[in-house]
């Protein structure tokens, strides 16, 4: 299966109203055309209109008709998209080694797709003026918090992680209203996810969600959705995978972004930081 957006648009499918979805199943049959037809044209060709093809776009993620037309053609153009792989029973390491290796490509460069600059502008801006950061996530993706939270600890920001919701809870019923809550979820209906952000408005702290793109209450509930790559569901290609260095790269950006604002300040606390350890070991 080939990449980029053609996995977005297959992984969304499902969720689209049946205008849309009509929508879909044409640019799908059809990629090798659609940089060539107007947007009058593929409404016809698909039996919708031209309404339904922009609501198509925007269910995307899209401005419109000419981004996607200019995606398609990018992608198209790309001789490095390998797309996402299921394994098989019994198969060989060495192919399990190119399929890993080509769905671990193939999210990265999805996800590098739906980092919008501006949220991650906006994402760095509300960090940098938060008193403390509250990291959640349910497993896979507290994995990800954990690696968040020790990365903005590591340059001097107060952060909080727990995997028990009920210190969370606890936590954010005493939080600041200068505060963030990160949630981060995969699919984005992780209920306990929900529950705490829903928590953490009520307490006046602004939210930031992870999430696959898509439409999810988790993003729709956040003040800034950041989104990650979505693979076509399968058995064993689960978010567990790929998805999760999905996220990781996404807090990557996100970190190195918070960094680049206070590049000399970071360099300097790191130094503290590796100095710190050494000290640590050479006691031993």
């Amino acid at each position: 299966m080939k990449g980029g957006i053609f996995s977005q648009i297959s992984a969304v499918r499902e969720e689209l109203p049946s205008s849309s979805r009509k929508v879909a199943d044409f640019v799908l049959a059809h990629m090798n055309e659609i940089a060539g037809m107007t947007i009058h044209h593929l409404a016809e060709e698909s039996g919708t209109s031209a309404a339904a093809v922009v609501r198509f776009c925007r269910a995307l993620g899209l401005k419109g008709y000419p981004e996607l037309r200019m995606r398609i053609s990018a992608d198209m153009a790309r001789t490095d998209l390998k797309g996402y792989h299921d394994i098989e029973k019994n198969e060989r390491p060495a192919d399990l080694v190119e399929k890993t290796l080509s769905n671990s490509m193939q999210a990265l460069q999805d996800t590098a797709k739906q980092l919008s600059e501006n949220r991650i502008a906006e994402a760095t801006k509300v960090l940098d003026q938060a008193r403390a950061i509250y990291f959640y996530g349910v497993g896979a993706s507290n994995v990800v918090a954990l690696d968040a939270a020790q990365k903005w600890t590591r340059v001097g920001k107060l952060t909080i992680q727990e995997s028990d919701q009920h210190l969370v809870i606890h936590r954010l019923a005493n939080a600041s209203p200068d505060d963030v809550f990160f949630a981060i979820s995969y699919s984005g209906e992780t209920e306990e996810v929900v529950e705490l952000i829903r928590l953490a408005k009520i307490r006046g702290l602004q939210v930031i969600s992870l999430t696959r793109f898509g439409e999810n209450r988790v993003s729709q509930l956040a003040d800034i959705a950041l989104w990650t790559s979505r693979a076509p569901e399968a058995p064993l290609r689960s978010a567990a995978l790929s998805s999760r260095l999905a996220q990781l790269f996404a807090i990557d950006v996100l970190f190195l972004s918070y960094a680049a604002v206070h590049y000399d300040d970071t360099i300097e606390r790191l130094q503290y930081t590796r100095e710190s350890v050494k000290m640590l070991h050479s006691k031993k």
